[in-house]
């Protein structure tokens, strides 16, 4: 598993051969640490350079804005502005699903509310819309061809916008990227819709590279599959072993049924580069086999990060430990602002942006830097007392005034609620000193990258899981799997 002689470029030979697979249809699948990305970033030049005849768009997606970033950037870096000219990018999947899902208006196949034939796609109604709590959920519709407004009961109340409110935006020409979704998952069943889709594909893009497919879903399968109808050439990234996103609707079983109908040419990428130690080359191939494992054990004090599959077990642990996400559980108003507390703790330990910071913001209505910049001393105040031995409640109350004098729109009454627990969080890692906290991730968060020396928080399941050797079938023994393949030195059980 160790790396072998590089070859044209600093490529292994196993790199080379998927890079310049002449496959069309072409299934990589790579081991941690094995260069997916670099092979990636090479067979997206590759194409894009090809067949300069052929102006048709050289595409690359992933599932999130992170790891499209990740490649885009890879891109840029190896084969300059000229790789991404129009038409050609590197785009999230919803990017994609948004474009089909225009030219179907504009071709007259799908009607919107109000005739709209573009329109503005947001992350979340959150901050654009009042919420309250319900179980009914207001979603898309299709009556015919003509999108409606219509709603779904779900298993568990959630923060939803009201029913006039969701109809009046939508007549309006606003959505969210799961609307897009739900409309194009019902115009797939039409034929004319599916067939001007393939149409589509055909005349506009000759090469789509998807990475970590074992993350698509029903939907994001089924775009995949016209694609390959439409004669594209088609490259699928991933890790069976890797995939974690069955909770948002992630099929990873269904990707081998793809692989295997479509006739995909399959292409390894087994030699890794990541081990700088026996023992955890050995740790790796001992859990891809099954096989029984034992991680030794050690302080949080003495890794670079820890990992774990939940922030609540982060937080639970060593106080030397920051994790970068906070979940209360006060409400949605009390999540964000203790995001904001903790994003000013992370920022200065580690010079880095607490997770879901974006999101916060969002949930606040904070759009621009200025506002931020102007709470830094109140957050800077808020922390330092809670350094202290201040009531609790009397520092959430000062600063939640604080906050909602910033803020476009007012909160329910509930933000008055005190976050008991999250506050108790930060003050445990304020007592220590800011040089020996060490970050915590969880296993989601941990995707892709690597540390010397990585510290794993593990519940009994876990190592019962290790006793017995880890099954691909299940999410928490893949997500376990990713904790534990991401050092290049040394995994801890902390």
């Amino acid at each position: 598993m160790r790396s072998s002689e590089p070859g044209v470029n600093g490529l292994t030979r196993e790199q080379l051969l998927a890079v310049a697979s002449p496959h069309r249809l072409l299934y990589i699948e790579a081991d941690p640490g094995s260069g997916k990305t670099t092979v990636s970033t090479q067979r997206f030049g590759l194409h894009r350079y090809s067949r300069t005849t052929d102006h048709r768009a050289v595409v690359a997606v992933s599932f999130t804005r992170s790891a499209t970033e990740e490649i885009r950037s890879r891109v840029l870096r190896r084969w300059g502005p000229s790789a991404l000219a129009s038409p050609h990018r590197i785009v999230t999947l919803d990017t994609v699903l948004y474009d089909l899902l225009t030219h179907l208006l504009q071709a007259g196949l799908l009607q919107w509310p109000g005739s709209h034939q573009e329109l503005e796609v947001l992350d979340t109604w959150r901050t654009h819309l009042p919420t309250t709590s319900t179980r009914r959920k207001p979603v898309l519709a299709l009556e015919g061809t003509r999108v409606i407004t219509s709603s779904v009961r779900e298993a568990r109340p959630g923060s939803q916008v009201a029913a006039d409110d969701f109809a009046t935006a939508v007549g309006q020409g606003r959505c969210t990227h799961d609307n897009v979704r739900e409309v194009l998952q019902l115009a797939l069943c039409i034929e004319s819709v599916s067939a001007s889709v393939v149409r589509f594909f055909s005349t506009t893009i000759r090469s789509l590279l998807v990475d970590e497919i074992y993350d698509a879903n029903d939907l994001d399968l089924e775009i995949i599959c016209l694609a390959a109808d439409a004669g594209l050439n088609i490259t699928l990234v991933g890790d069976p072993w890797q995939a974690l996103y069955g909770f948002r609707g992630a099929r990873p079983e269904d990707v081998p049924r793809l692989i295997s109908r479509r006739g995909f040419k399959r292409s390894n990428l087994r030699t890794s580069f990541r081990w700088c130690d026996s023992a955890q080359e050995l740790l790796a191939l001992q859990l891809r086999r099954k096989e029984r494992a034992v991680l030794p054990t050690g302080s949080a004090r003495n890794v670079n990060v820890v990992l774990a599959r939940q922030w609540k077990m982060l937080w639970d642990t060593d106080p030397h430990v920051l994790p970068l996400a906070i979940k209360p559980r006060a409400g949605q108003f009390q999540e964000a602002a203790c995001t904001l507390l903790l994003n000013e703790l992370v920022q200065s330990t580690f010079g880095q942006q607490a997770i879901f910071l974006n999101e916060a913001r969002t949930t606040l209505g904070i759009n621009d830097g200025n506002t931020l910049a102007e709470l830094r001393p109140h957050l800077q105040a808020t922390l330092e007392r809670l350094t202290g031995q201040h009531d609790l409640g009397g520092i959430w109350s000062t600063f939640a005034d604080t906050l909602i004098t910033k803020m476009p729109t007012k909160p329910s009454g509930k933000h008055e609620r005190t976050p008991l627990t999250g506050l108790k969080n930060l003050r445990a890692r304020l007592h220590v000193a800011r040089e020996r906290l060490v970050p915590g991730l969880t296993c989601h968060q941990a995707k892709g990258r690597q540390w010397d020396k990585v510290g794993v928080r593990l519940a009994e399941t876990d190592t019962a899981a290790l006793r017995d050797g880890l099954d691909p079938s299940n999410e928490d023994h893949r997500s376990l799997y990713v904790a534990l393949t991401r050092a290049r030195h040394l995994s801890l059980a902390v």
